[in-house]
């Protein structure tokens, strides 16, 4: 099984998540890729609900859990701002674990909370703080599986 915290780069991480994040999408009955960014500001990629006809930007973000429990969106990357169609891909490596994929609304971070936080301690940024006190309600709330039937 991976040792995902000694892949080097780290950056090999990020483009990582994306993929699984995009292959998930793509093996999704509804749902079809139809715009990827090389321009990482904003969002990584577009999706379109095939039955709503909606799209939908997909912003991929990563926790190595093994280095650090919290992974950031910074308030520059996000020109337009949290929106109902920008949603959140986090993929969570653990290592000798298989990748976990988790999918949440930017709106969530309208209401900051111990989960999902605002900060302006160096640089303004969304946060996402994974403890023993927020990863249950995370983890059952938020599984890739669940949140994609409400897209």
């Amino acid at each position: 099984m991976n040792q995902w915290s000694e892949l080097r780069p780290l950056s090999k991480l990020d483009q990582l998540a994306e993929t699984i994040m995009k292959t998930a999408f793509l093996l999704s009955e509804n749902h079809h890729v139809i715009q990827s960014y090389l321009n990482h500001k904003g969002a990584h990629f577009k999706i379109i609900n095939r039955v709503g006809e909606s799209e939908l930007d997909i912003l991929c973000r990563h926790v190595n859990i093994e280095k650090t429990n919290y992974a950031f969106v910074s308030k520059s990357d996000l020109e337009r701002g949290l929106r109902d169609d920008l949603w959140i891909g986090l993929v969570l490596f653990v290592d000798g674990q298989k990748p976990k994929k988790y999918l949440f609304p930017s709106t969530v971070w309208n209401e900051p909370n111990q989960l999902f936080t605002d900060s302006a301690v160096k640089n303004p940024e969304y946060g996402v703080n994974l403890n023993q006190h927020t990863m249950k309600e995370f983890v059952q709330k938020y599984a890739f599986e669940r949140m994609i039937s409400q897209l």
